[in-house]
């Protein structure tokens, strides 16, 4: 089993990183007459032990005996609360969780949107290129933002090779475009082979300008701790800039460190944010009881607060561009902002993934670690809506047919229409390429889950 085994299809991971002992009792020792192994009793106690004190939900897990469970990994997802908990997961790879949390990565480099290749055709699909990582396989190929794939190794995409294709280390990736409504092929077909990457999160950063009035554009991909001093670095040149307004480009967003979140929101906000209240948290009663006994009640625990920030821009609004894979890290940027400024959403509903999850390791060197969901975050105002992703003012469908960073394409030409006044986007909607009906076509992808994820570093 790897970590990206059976974990598909819009697991958003909310994960907090804590340096806690996890809570390991003695060994269990098996019976002569118990046919299960003692490392999988062992991981089976770890397992029982850590969610009896973490999970959210714990007083909602069937009473299973670890003892009788002969598959750790079922046993885990036996125990959850299916009712509202679709993120929580386990692993038997601990090590490459972390090397995932730092940004390294084994991909093609390129992030896919599919769709059906016609609308009432429920076989042959296409996926666009959202996005490519700057020096991965798919840039060195040649591939970019707005790229449409039509074949796979030679074979037409369709509805039961695209799973195939998208967890391919390798493949032949065939190009095509629309003509006249119907799919012309494109030469030569493209070879890619997965790599090694260390994803950069600051995908495009640039400044608009019109009639004096300067405007900030950052397309950030993932929250990573590690680029905290660039992320900085950026919002430096938009200070020195003089920008009036920021468009944050989250669509492709689906979490990360809490701290960069909160960097980041702090950096954004007014300059009279300094001790107010950033997000609260609540836990299981066990947890929350532990907490108590070493900390108070207005703890960083339950309640973090916003800081200072030497490059706030203090702003009054923010364009904020999503889709349905803005998640966690991402959404709480703008929650936690919608009670002190404006923030104004354009696009599609986000995911809605507003709990967190922990990650405990157990300590017997098994390499076994889950990621149980632990607590559920508040904004200043509890304004939540935890039933349903955020609402976008602006309802918006991904179109690539600009790059990321150019002011013609769509969603931020919207974005710099309402703070103009200018057209761009219908100038833009009329030069953009003919797609299918993409509204009523989009094909959900079963993606690794620990790609949505909330990093928190505290110790306890």
């Amino acid at each position: 089993m790897s970590i990206f085994k059976n974990y598909y299809l819009f697991v958003f991971a909310l994960i907090i990183a804590i340096n806690i002992t996890s809570c390991d009792s003695d060994d269990p020792i098996p019976d002569d007459e118990n046919p299960i192994s003692e490392e999988i009793l062992k991981v089976n106690d770890f397992i029982k032990v850590n969610m009896d004190f973490y999970y959210l939900w714990a007083d909602e897990m069937p009473a299973l005996d670890p003892t009788e469970q002969e598959d750790s990994e079922e046993y885990f997802y036996n125990l959850l609360y299916d009712d509202i908990d679709k993120w929580s997961f386990v692993t038997d790879d601990a090590a490459a969780l972390t090397e995932y949390f730092s940004g390294v990565r084994k991909e093609m480099g390129y992030s896919l949107a599919f769709y059906y290749a016609y609308e009432n055709n429920t076989n042959d699909l296409v996926a666009f290129i959202e996005y490519v990582e700057p020096d991965s396989p798919a840039d060195i190929a040649g591939l970019k933002r707005g790229d449409m794939i039509v074949k796979y190794d030679g074979a037409d995409l369709t509805i039961n090779n695209y799973t195939d294709f998208y967890y391919a280390e390798t493949a032949t990736v065939g190009l095509g475009e629309y003509v006249d409504g119907v799919i012309a092929d494109l030469s030569p077909s493209v070879n890619v082979t997965a790599a090694e990457i260390q994803v950069d999160p600051i995908l495009v950063n640039t400044v608009f300008e019109y009639n004096g009035n300067k405007v900030g554009y950052l397309a950030y991909t993932s929250f990573i701790s590690d680029y905290n001093d660039d992320l900085e670095a950026v919002f430096a040149d938009f200070k020195n800039e003089g920008i009036t307004d920021l468009i944050l480009d989250l669509r492709y967003n689906g979490g990360g460190s809490v701290a960069t979140a909160k960097l980041m929101a702090g950096m954004i906000g007014p300059s009279t944010l300094y001790g107010d209240l950033f997000i609260r948290s609540s836990y299981n009663e066990t947890f929350t009881a532990a907490i108590l006994k070493q900390y108070s009640a207005d703890s960083d625990w339950f309640i973090d607060n916003f800081e200072t920030y030497d490059n706030n821009l203090n702003l009054s609004r923010l364009y904020v561009l999503t889709t349905s894979g803005t998640a966690s890290a991402s959404e709480m940027v703008m929650y936690s902002l919608m009670p002190y400024m404006e923030v104004i959403q354009i696009g599609k509903q986000t995911h809605g993934k507003y709990y967190a999850s922990v990650t405990l390791e157990d300590e017997q060197g098994l390499n076994w670690a889950i990621q149980p969901i632990i607590l559920r975050a508040e904004n200043k105002t509890n304004s939540i809506d935890y039933s349903q992703g955020l609402i976008p003012d602006y309802e918006l469908y991904d179109n690539y047919t600009y790059q990321l960073g150019d002011k013609n394409e769509v969603l931020t030409a919207t974005a710099l229409d309402l703070i103009w006044g200018t057209s761009l986007a219908q100038q833009s909607l009329k030069k953009s390429a003919v797609l299918p009906n993409l509204e009523k076509s989009s094909v959900s992808i079963k993606k690794n889950p620990l790609q949505y994820q909330m990093l928190i570093d505290r110790e306890l």
